[in-house]
């Protein structure tokens, strides 16, 4: 009896482990998806994370490290701080970028942030807007980072998806196959009694 119970609980385990992990890969899959085709940054409860690619922001942000932003009013930035924006330049339009606040300018009574990479000798060629903020760095999330690098790893891929599916199916048929074998049991029972019913009490059937 414990045996069976051990086994339920484990393979009730596996079931909300496999479940959370699927929910996390739809999401992080959906995420790429959607930003893939609209070239929009989605925010989830007013932050989104981002994947710094270049090395423009070293050494506070590093290549390849995942960033928190959150959603914020462009009134209240000021110098220094670094933003992600839609850029305007030709050659990465429309694409976020993540850059330094340098000087905040108006030009026909709009203001307009001039921003610079860090590392980059030259501020940027192209004003940020107000409209194309997404939002300021609020901190660097390392864990995620090693995450994201465990997750382009395809052999990781397999093994987080392949193998609990492989666990789920094989007790499932396991599952199946005690049912069978309870119904025929169930079934020969219920055949035993009526041959009983089928006998007399003087022993001769009818």
């Amino acid at each position: 009896m414990k045996i069976f119970i051990n086994r339920k609980k484990s393979k009730w385990v596996i079931t909300v482990i496999f479940a959370i992990l699927l929910i996390f890969l739809i999401l992080l899959v959906g995420n790429m998806i959607y930003s893939q085709i609209t070239h929009k940054v989605p925010a989830f409860f007013g932050y989104s994370v981002m994947n710094i690619i270049s090395r423009s922001m070293e050494p506070d942000i590093p290549k390849n490290t995942f960033i928190l932003i959150q959603r914020v009013d462009p009134e209240l930035l000021k110098e220094g701080d670094i933003i992600t924006f839609y850029s305007s330049d030709p050659t990465i339009k429309g694409l976020p970028n993540t850059h330094r606040i340098i000087q905040i300018i108006f030009e026909d009574n709009q203001k307009l942030f001039v921003t610079k990479g860090d590392a980059n000798a030259i501020p940027d060629l192209y004003d940020v807007k107000p409209e194309d903020i997404i939002g300021v760095y609020v901190k660097n999330i390392a864990s995620l980072g090693k995450l994201g690098a465990v997750f382009q790893n395809k052999t990781f891929i397999f093994i987080l998806l392949v193998v609990p599916a492989a666990v789920l199916f094989v007790l499932e048929i396991i599952n199946l196959t005690k049912t069978a074998k309870n119904i025929k049991k169930d079934d020969d029972a219920q055949e035993a009694v009526k041959e009983d019913e089928k006998i007399d009490p003087t022993g001769k059937s009818e």
